[in-house]
């Protein structure tokens, strides 16, 4: 029993002495590949895709916060009403507008100045489509959300 521990020790030895003489002889470098190391980066950058998720949905809090500031009553309206329970409470979007437009009635001046200076601020597709999304739950990717607003402007102003 005792010789077999020997040599085991004898074998763990002589890999710890094979690593050393391969580390010592190839200048104490990493392998490298063609182009660079062949590990790259560090431990520090490597991220779960769920911590990833998390700091993406804080950065995303914080815009959300910075765009309702900057639009209030967009938010106030389009979450008050264009949110998944009053949705379905009115049996559909169209449902769900017309509600929000007679009860925005009252502030429509306030309503019509904020959408005009949101279209005015944000010229694309993708940043109007952006700012509804994180005010709502409607998908407007049929109509478009620019034209979309646009639109709810225009009923607005006819009212």
């Amino acid at each position: 029993m005792i010789v077999i521990l020997e040599l085991i020790a004898l074998g763990v030895f002589a890999l710890i002495a094979v690593n050393l003489w391969k580390m010592f002889a190839g200048g104490g470098r990493l392998p490298t590949r063609k182009g660079g190391p062949i590990i790259e980066g560090t431990a520090h950058e490597a991220r779960s895709p769920a911590a990833e998720a998390a700091r993406l949905m804080r950065e995303f809090e914080n815009v959300r916060a910075e765009l309702k500031g900057r639009y209030p009553a967009t938010f106030a309206m389009l979450g008050g009403y264009l949110n998944s329970h009053t949705i379905g409470e009115h049996g559909g979007l169209e449902g769900a507008v017309r509600e929000m437009l007679a009860d925005w009635a009252p502030r429509r001046e306030e309503a019509m100045r904020e959408i005009t200076k949101l279209l005015a601020e944000n010229e694309t597709e993708e940043e109007v489509r952006a700012i509804v999304t994180a005010a709502s739950d409607a998908d407007f990717s049929q109509e478009g959300y620019r034209a979309w607003l646009t639109w709810l402007l225009g009923r607005f102003n006819a009212h």
